[in-house]
């Protein structure tokens, strides 16, 4: 089976919060500060080059934060770019690749002037990488977060170039990662107790979507993106795997109305029901950072109670080092305080449950948790939503979930025709070899 292979110093944490909070203590004197917005970027540009005594070039620092896209302040690939090999174009040090030469060697010629936004999980990922490559120049050490949760094994490869890289330079390297977060290793087999599994159903047909107006052109070019046809029932839970960049959240996202589209896209619950409820992989940005009375003013007896103890019961059971830090709903009711990852991952998956949807879907569930809280955490989602009639999707690059997965689907992007004219790209969604029909 493909592993993780490094031989890079790295420090494991049981929480996000500690990964997250070690991790802003390393990068928070670094300059200039890419993860504050365009405007900090360019004060602090400003001051390294009007006072370049004060921020010598050996202090400097590059880094990949827990989330790709947190490290991109900039509109477009080619002004991330651009700020990189300003920012390593440092007086007395080497000078750094040219932008367009990184950015091929990254796939991401196509890519320079397209929205951030709109990239894909894969270009986004390329994006960080290639920015790295051109901070070696002055860095005196690249610490990356959680790598092993937004790199797929299939882009490994790239970030052994990027180490080879600083190596070559002999710059110092260093991995934060969660508890177990490196593992390739299958998780806990699927409950077979269950007499009447669940299903659903879905038809995609003549799909065509809407990326926005920002990606819809791509160098003077008509972009297209569609979904090859498909019709079939799947066994709850389903996982849909894939590398990077292939298409995994595209279709979540249009499976549950939150993207534009042409065509048909119908899903049907065991009930009847056709709404699609969707858990995206970033749960900050989904929830607006808001605290627990923000985000669930009903009243105690529409069902959020009761989905969100249901999830957490089994976490502590499963997960005891979590579960200790995991209050009831009743005493978290009306606490203000700022929720856990975890917690707001149980609270906004129980919102989504009590209204005995069609399907849930799960946007790469395992991400900002140690794989014994993902493991726990995804079973428990599972189960309380089985006991609603709900069932759920998985979608992930990461092994985990396949002996759970009672179906498994493969999505991959394909390039149908690029020309003067255009591109067209296709989104296949194909059995699985080795995973059950």
């Amino acid at each position: 089976m493909p592993e993780w292979k490094h031989d890079i110093p790295t420090r494991y944490f049981a929480t996000y919060e500690a990964l997250e909070n070690a991790f802003r203590e390393r990068v928070a004197g670094l300059v200039p500060r890419y993860h504050a917005g365009t405007r900090v970027f360019w004060d602090d540009f400003q001051r390294l080059y009007s006072r370049s005594g004060v921020f010598a070039p050996e202090n400097g620092e590059a880094y990949i934060t827990s989330n790709p896209r947190d490290c991109l302040a900039f509109g477009t690939p080619f002004q991330v770019l651009q700020g990189a090999w300003l920012s390593a174009s440092r007086p007395n040090a080497a000078a750094p690749e040219d932008p367009g030469r990184v950015a091929k060697r990254f796939g991401l010629s196509g890519h320079l002037h397209q929205s951030i936004r709109t990239l894909s999980g894969g270009e986004t990922v390329r994006l960080a990488l290639a920015k790295a490559h051109l901070m070696a120049a002055c860095a005196a050490r690249l610490t990356v977060a959680s790598p092993f949760s937004w790199l797929s094994l299939d882009h490994w490869h790239l970030f052994r170039e990027l180490v080879d890289h600083y190596r070559s330079r002999g710059t110092a390297l260093e991995l934060f990662a969660l508890d177990g977060e490196a593992s390739t290793l299958a998780g806990e087999d699927r409950d077979e107790s269950a007499a009447v599994p669940l299903h659903f159903t879905w038809r995609l047909n003549a799909l065509q979507l809407d990326l926005g107006s920002l990606i819809d052109r791509l160098h003077d070019r008509r972009v297209w993106v569609g979904v090859a046809p498909r019709e079939e029932t799947l066994a709850s839970p389903c996982l849909l795997c894939g590398d990077n960049g292939q298409g995994k959240s595209l279709v979540a996202k249009t499976l549950a109305g939150a993207l534009a589209y042409t065509g048909e896209a119908r899903v049907e619950g065991p009930r009847g029901a056709r709404r699609v409820r969707l858990l995206f992989q970033d749960v900050f940005n989904q929830s607006l950072m808001r605290s627990m009375p923000q985000l669930a003013p009903r009243g105690e007896d529409d069902g959020v109670a009761a989905a969100y103890d249901a999830i957490r019961d089994v976490i502590r059971h499963r997960a005891p080092l979590a579960g200790r830090t995991l209050p009831a709903f009743g005493d978290r009711r009306h606490d203000a305080a700022p929720l856990s990852l975890l917690e707001m991952k149980i609270l906004l998956t129980a919102l989504r449950l009590v209204d005995h949807d069609a399907v849930l879907i799960l946007d790469e569930p395992d991400w900002g948790l140690s794989r014994p809280d993902a493991v726990a955490f995804v079973a428990a989602v599972v189960g309380a939503a089985h006991d609603r009639g709900v069932p759920v999707i998985l979608i992930s690059h990461k092994p985990w979930w396949r002996n759970l997965a009672r179906s498994v689907r493969r999505v991959s992007k394909e390039t149908v025709s690029s020309g003067a004219d255009g591109c067209l790209f296709r989104i296949r969604i194909d059995a699985d070899p080795g995973g059950p029909s």
